[in-house]
């Protein structure tokens, strides 16, 4: 455990006296805002705990973060642990969590479910905008409300949002692009999978999709060698696409650009031999884990859901509290997960 901050080694760090620093974490006396605010940041980073800090920072009131999210699956759980983990560990400030709920494939109208956030009237706002897009009521809403909010996992750029936490979506695809290509000279079919409506709005599912085109491009691959599927669009069961996929009679290469990897493949792993499939998708859900350790789907891109949440918690903090500016971007690493180095992957 790291060593604690003392209030002597904070005095001098801020280049004021000990008696300063008695008077901001006691509340007490006249001190300028600029010198107050340094003296607490220092004491967070270092820390530094006492009752009367706690008292100082917390201001005598609570701090409600609202988090709209999608409804459960694995992933978003994952989100929302790494929130409440975040709340938890300043809980003793005044940070509270409200959480709200969309569902992902159904009709429900995100501009009234955000319209019930906000009349919460909540402190900071953590969301996901893959229901979102540029120029809707929804998103002018968010605008005009001056709550500070947070996007995780996919962004709109330049909307307003203190800070976004996610993945660079259109550099994934990239990777998984020289990951399906890598090493193979022969021709082949890369297929694109999506499974649902939604996702052909979902703006970081279609970065992504952006990126792998351009790989493919930059190494000179014929645009006919790749493949686009909506299940939901084009009408295709697992079924009919795995049929497709073995009259092409050459190998195939699959991407997938979102958790739902096992869908597709559970319906070839009897056929990955003949098809010489090699097989690209995200996040670590376990039907995907199970695929992955049967040697099905090959790599998968870890976007660290739980880290994403903590993080989006802590810039809500920083603003908040510290009043300290915030990265507009915090980009997740493109972590590579394998059957090999699972086992030691944090999921």
């Amino acid at each position: 455990m790291a060593e604690k901050i003392t209030i002597k080694e904070i005095a001098k760090k801020a280049g004021v006296s000990i008696g300063t620093v008695d008077r901001v974490f006691h509340n007490r006396g006249r001190v300028a805002e600029a010198t107050r605010q340094r003296v607490l940041q220092i004491a967070e980073e270092g820390n530094y705990s006492s009752n009367v800090y706690a008292r100082s920072l917390r201001l005598n009131r609570a701090f409600t973060i609202a988090v709209l999210l999608p409804e459960d699956n694995y992933y978003w759980k994952k989100q929302s642990e790494g929130i409440q983990e975040g709340i938890a560990e300043h809980a003793a400030l005044g940070f509270e969590v409200k959480e709200y709920s969309v569902q992902r494939e159904a009709s429900t109208d995100v501009t009234t479910v955000l319209q019930t956030v906000l009349e919460s009237e909540p402190d900071g706002l953590i969301l996901t905008p893959i229901f979102l897009k540029a120029g809707d009521e929804a998103l002018h809403q968010l605008q005009d409300s001056g709550v500070p909010f947070v996007f995780v996992d996919s962004n709109i750029p330049e909307v307003g949002q203190l800070s976004f936490v996610g993945q660079d979506a259109y550099q994934s695809g990239m990777l998984a692009g020289s990951l399906l290509d890598r090493g193979y000279i022969k021709d082949y079919v890369c297929c694109v999978v999506t499974a649902t409506a939604n996702d052909l709005k979902n703006q970081a599912i279609q970065e992504r999709v952006a990126g792998l085109r351009a790989y493919y491009e930059s190494v000179g691959r014929a645009k006919d060698s790749i493949r686009e599927v909506n299940l939901a669009r084009d009408q295709v069961t697992v079924e009919m696409l795995r049929r497709q996929l073995v009259e092409e009679r050459r190998p195939v290469h699959v991407f997938v650009p979102n958790s739902r990897s096992y869908l597709v493949a559970a319906a070839l792993a009897d056929y990955r031999e003949q098809l010489q499939l090699r097989m690209v998708g995200y996040d670590l859900v376990d039907p995907n884990i199970k695929l992955m350790e049967d040697g099905t789907i090959d790599f998968v891109i870890h976007q660290k859901p739980k880290m994403q949440g903590y993080l989006a918690v802590q810039s809500l903090y920083k603003h908040l509290m510290l009043k300290t500016s915030v990265p507009m971007e915090q980009y997740m690493p493109l972590e590579l997960i394998t059957k090999q180095n699972i086992e030691y992957t944090e999921r």
